[in-house]
């Protein structure tokens, strides 16, 4: 299987307590339980990200050269959903991250420790890189397809606060799955034909994960989890 590039924005994770640029989304006005822990994060750039906590664990197997990055390559890919800085505005990652045609990719891009609590809201938003499937030009097929069949999953670590993502298939120390975006590994197009909406977005797209089975709030990490396997 071919696998191909995708890039997500955190544009807010509301952690207990309202958030002033999420002030419209509703589920974050329940009143704190525990000191606040929402903040939104854009990757303007990924260096000020790993200092506020973010990590990256390429744990694919075999492991190619590809890490989560800022705006996915040297160039960016496209343009962001919503950037206050001056640089890519998203992080992403691609086939690169297995040095192998049918290796696994599992490549992990972890949340600074928070504290968690049942109905918390992890809020982003995510797109796959467009390729075309015919030549502009002429309108031939060039036999493409447009992301190859991206995956993304949202995980939990709730045990600890560790960065543990194990290897290959295994998932280390997270250990609680909150979203799988595309399961079946529906390739995206953009021809009318072949489109389906159960493919990988092709455009940025909203998509949220709630945090449930917690017994008290709980200091943890959550995860974003690039899988092709």
């Amino acid at each position: 299987m071919r696998k191909g590039p995708l890039s997500l924005l955190l544009i807010c994770a509301g952690f207990v307590a309202t958030l002033q640029s999420c002030r419209n989304d509703e589920y974050l006005a329940t009143p704190p339980a525990v000191t606040d822990q929402s903040f939104t994060e854009e990757f303007d750039t990924v260096s000020s990200a790993f200092n506020r906590g973010w990590v990256v664990s390429n744990v694919s197997d075999p492991k190619g050269s590809n890490i989560w990055q800022q705006g996915g390559d040297v160039t960016p890919w496209f343009s962001p959903f919503s950037s206050s800085g001056t640089y890519a505005g998203f992080i992403g990652a691609d086939y690169t991250s297995t040095s192998a045609d049918a290796g696994i990719i599992s490549n992990w891009l972890i949340s600074p420790a928070v504290t968690m609590q049942n109905g918390d809201k992890i809020v982003f938003y995510t797109r796959s890189l467009t390729y075309p499937d015919f030549d502009p030009a002429t309108g031939a097929p060039t036999g493409d397809t447009t992301d190859y069949a991206n995956r993304l999953q949202v995980w939990l670590n709730t045990d600890n606060t560790s960065t543990n993502a194990g290897s290959g298939s295994e998932t280390g120390n997270f250990q609680t799955i909150l979203l799988d975006i595309n399961p079946s590994y529906i390739p995206s197009s953009v021809v009318p034909a072949t489109f389906s909406p159960f493919a990988y977005p092709t455009q940025w797209t909203r998509f949220e994960a709630t945090v449930f089975g917690l017994n008290k709030p709980v200091k943890g990490r959550f995860a974003f989890r690039y899988l092709t396997r």
